[in-house]
């Protein structure tokens, strides 16, 4: 019998700025397409959340089966 494929429907995601800051956690709902920036990770601003914005973009670029359970993402 052939495995039922399983969509994910929302997740949690902890990010952080640096390497000794504070987390922030993003929440994802993927059956609506949205994203909730909880509270943000120690050095991102609270104008332009640019870390947590790339963070966000970075996740919804990532094709669904490859949702993974932790990434480093470079920041120019």
């Amino acid at each position: 019998m052939p495995q039922k494929e399983q969509k994910i429907a929302a997740a949690v995601y902890l990010y952080q700025v640096d390497n000794d800051g504070e987390w922030g956690e993003i929440r994802f709902d993927f059956a609506t397409g949205t994203a909730e920036i909880v509270w943000l990770a120690e050095l991102d601003t609270v104008k332009s959340n640019v870390f947590a914005s790339t963070a966000i973009r970075y996740i919804y670029g990532l094709p669904e089966v490859r949702l993974l359970k932790e990434a480093v993402v470079m920041f120019d």
